[in-house]
């Protein structure tokens, strides 16, 4: 019944292994699952910031550059506008027509040596043909060379009239006096070459009056090299002028209308970035304004943002996976071992041979020191209890050998007493008084001293015990002489019974057995703290104390049946043996009997517990 309890327990409990086991790996799996899940966002964050970043570094250069070439016309228009030399062609007052050909030849030549500056410099492509200004003036009636102007404006190098013009959008926009600078785009010439335009009014210095329009044109492929300078891996860039209409960009077409699509109506502020769909898909739109009112769009599929943003969740999946099984295997490797000496250490306790002490735990070498420990510690301690069963069941033993012995002594009492007091009567009626006294006192040695098979007894009722037992020795000894001093608030305590007459008998028997007279047993009591000690003190010829309990302590450690012996000198025998044994079987081995060391006779303390019998018990 016993082994199928345990086994079923057993059962119902899970195994150390799968304890450890189970938590250690949840813990282990959640670390890793953060850390892989913290990696991969930050390699996914930082990522798809670098595309971020490269998309706007993309567009910063193209603004950056497109700008300064848009600054570089706005510096030949204010050449123009500022140097005095200009100024005075086109202020200079000519009698006749033909006087004025010098100064249209030089302002002539002036325009031309202007657009003859590149425009893109070293820093288009090499694709990007180096293109020049179209640097043209369209003089009004104020100014002295008009006559001497071309009538009809033509998208070149040159001076024109004004009138050609007055009906363009841009140059009733310059006349207004809103803007300084009008800037447009627009196909010139039969070919229908793609320009960028910028005009500004020419005032005189001197009075002020409107001299004319000082317009710089730059063809569209000048700025096609910062564009294909700043290429983007996905998404396009796009210039926008003012009305939206396209002045350049790789998907659409020269001074195509972009204000119908919804991306290009989305745009507010100068500058910003917001995600939206284009073309059915969403894109992220980064926007700036140009000092002159265009804008720069760069526009970018989102998806490209996240383009490795699966692979870094697959790579950190798969290494998670990987750290996970790496980490299961070592676990494993670690609790097993662990583990698995411990196990064996439990089913060794459980098998019957050694919780019957049949055999001796087996020794385990596991090479870690605290389960080796353990089961060393745990074979000292099946060997400790091992031990003390045995001792427990052999002073078991003994006390049971030692109340059969008593009971022995008790057969027929009452036989005895009625016996006696037969011969007392007697006595009585022979006039032998001290026969009958001889007679009591045989009758209360026998009456106390069997005391109805009770272990414990009152102090009082030893006393009287031996008492009467002295008594007959005083009529056998004349020279015999007894003190017995024990306190009146003591004679309720609790002895164990006849523990003082084999100690009296003891005095006389070998401490008087070469003395003939002046022979003096003295039985006194007294509390030591929580104990109470009673001593037997005679004056007969000695002993050697030292020795005598070092003999009381080797009896103490005699297995079970080793006979009681006799002790030399003025020792004890087996009564006193019985008496020291039968105090610690119901004591404990901190009482018993102990030698003291006297100059004259022997003296012998029998220490108990100090306790009170209880009224009525």
């Amino acid at each position: 019944m016993f082994v199928t309890n345990r086994n079923r327990t057993r059962k119902d409990k899970a195994s150390l292994l799968t304890r450890l086991s189970i938590p250690i790996f949840a813990l282990i799996v959640t670390f890793i699952a953060l850390f892989s899940t913290a990696a991969s966002y930050i390699l996914i964050h930082v990522q798809n910031d670098h595309n971020r970043k490269m998309a706007e570094q993309s567009m910063k250069f193209v603004y950056r550059n497109v700008w300064y070439q848009f600054d570089t016309m706005n510096n030949v228009a204010a050449f123009i506008l500022t140097n005095q030399s200009i100024e005075n062609l086109l202020e200079n007052a000519h009698r006749e027509t033909f006087d004025a050909v010098d100064d249209f030849f030089a302002l002539q030549t002036n325009l031309q040596n202007l657009s003859l500056l590149s425009l893109v410099n070293d820093i288009g492509s090499q694709n990007a043909p180096q293109q020049s200004y179209n640097v043209s003036l369209a003089l009004d009636p104020g100014s002295g060379l008009y006559p001497l102007a071309t009538d009809h404006f033509y998208p070149v190098t040159g001076i024109f009239k004004s009138e050609d013009l007055r009906d363009e959008s841009w140059f009733r926009s310059l006349g207004q006096g809103g803007r300084k600078t009008v800037w447009w785009g627009q196909k010139t010439g039969r070919s229908g070459a793609q320009m960028i335009y910028s005009a500004r009014k020419k005032t005189s210095i001197k009075d002020g009056r409107n001299i004319g329009t000082v317009i710089v044109g730059a063809d569209i492929g000048s700025i096609k090299g910062v564009f294909e300078n700043a290429p983007l891996e996905k998404g396009f860039h796009l210039l926008l002028d003012e009305s939206d209409r396209v002045i350049y960009s790789e998907r659409y077409g020269f001074l195509e209308l972009m204000g119908d699509h919804p991306y290009i109506q989305g745009i507010t502020g100068t500058k910003g970035s917001f995600a939206t769909k284009v073309d059915g898909k969403m894109d992220r739109v980064m926007f700036e304004t140009l000092e002159n009112g265009w804008k720069l769009l760069t526009v970018v599929p989102e998806s490209h943002f996240n383009q490795y943003t699966f692979a870094i969740s697959a790579i950190g999946a798969v290494t998670a996976a990987a750290a996970v099984i790496v980490a299961g295997v070592w676990l494993r490797r670690i609790v097993v071992r662990v583990t698995v000496p411990i196990t064996r250490l439990v089913n060794a306790i459980q098998r019957p041979e050694v919780v019957e002490f049949k055999e001796p735990l087996p020794r385990q070498k596991s090479g870690i020191y605290e389960v080796d420990e353990l089961n060393e510690k745990f074979a000292s301690m099946l060997v400790t209890i091992h031990g003390l069963i045995e001792k427990s069941f052999a002073e078991e033993m003994e006390r049971r050998q030692l109340q059969l012995e008593l009971l022995h002594a008790q057969i027929n009492p009452h036989f005895l007493y009625n016996t006696l007091d037969l011969i007392n009567c007697r006595a009585i009626m022979a006039g032998d008084m001290e026969a009958s006294r001889i007679v009591r006192s045989l009758a209360n040695v026998f009456r106390f001293g069997l005391n109805q098979g009770q272990t414990w007894i009152s102090l009082g009722d030893e006393m009287k015990q031996v008492e009467a037992y002295l008594q007959i020795q005083q009529i056998m000894m004349d020279h015999l002489r007894v003190e017995i001093k024990v306190p009146e608030e003591l004679l309720s305590s609790t002895v164990i019974h006849l523990c003082l007459q084999p100690l009296a008998e003891n005095s006389i028997i070998h401490g008087f057995a070469d003395q003939p007279a002046a022979c003096r047993i003295a039985i006194t009591a007294q509390t030591d703290e929580t104990n109470l000690v009673l001593c037997v003190e005679d004056n007969g010829r000695g002993c050697d104390a030292e020795r005598m309990n070092q003999a009381l302590q080797e009896h103490e450690e005699q297995p079970v049946g080793f006979p009681g012996g006799q002790l030399h000198e003025n020792g004890a025998g087996y009564g006193t043996m019985n008496v020291h044994r039968r105090i610690q079987l119901h004591c404990g081995k901190a009482y018993g009997l102990r030698y003291k060391k006297t100059d004259i006779g022997t003296c012998v303390e029998v220490v108990f517990p100090l306790r009170f019998a209880s009224p009525g018990s």
